[in-house]
Formats: structure tokens, sequence, C-alpha cells
């Protein structure tokens, strides 16, 4: 692994940080909640890989420090339990995803609640 650049998106609540960042994704990933969307930090590292042909997403099991493969709706159910799991707390534990493609560039983003 090599350092990549890392950009952090901070805003107000509910401003559409997420939104920015499914728009770099291709795809939305992330918890929609009709009052506080994230309540956690997401950290989304995008890896160019060049000969794939199609997104693999991946979710950092927490518990064995490994990066698991998962189809993107299983990865937006576990960034949402995630957040739900807090109610109407936050915290700064971040929910780590990978998304690996050919079209995206290798860098790093910090969705902050």
């Amino acid at each position: 692994d090599f350092p990549m650049p890392q950009f952090i998106i901070i805003g107000s609540q509910s401003v559409g940080k997420s939104r920015l960042i499914e728009s770099l994704a291709g795809e939305q990933f992330n918890f929609i909640s009709g009052t506080l969307g994230s309540r956690r930090p997401t950290i989304l590292e995008f890896r160019n890989v060049e000969s794939a042909k199609e997104s693999k997403w991946y979710v950092l099991d927490e518990a064995t420090n490994q990066w698991q493969q998962r189809p993107t709706s299983e990865v937006m159910k576990v960034v949402g339990d995630a957040h739900n799991m807090l109610g109407m707390d936050v915290s700064e534990h971040p929910v780590k995803v990978r998304i690996e493609s050919s079209m995206c560039v290798d860098m790093q983003i910090v969705d902050l609640p």
C-alpha cells in the first residue's frame, strides 16, 4: 500500500455530504434517514483497479481487521446498522468502506457526521 490523498467532508448535518461522496463513488451506499443521517464517520477508500470489470465493495470487519467483499446492498445495510445502533447519539468510531473499480482514482474520503 502507498499513501493516498485523503479528503475530509465537513458541513452542517443533513446538507448532503454523504450524497456528494455517493456521487463520486457512482453508487448509493450510505444510510438515509429523515432526521439525522450520518451518526459516525464513514471512511470511503477508493482504489483504482484497471482490470476490474465491475465495482467491488468491501467493509472492514473490526473484529478481524480484514476487508470483506459484499454486494452494495449489504454495504448499505452494514453502514445503516452502524449508524442506527447509536440512536440519536453521535460517535467518533468510523465505519470503513472500500470500493475497487476501474472508474475511480486512488483516494480516501472521510464523511463526518
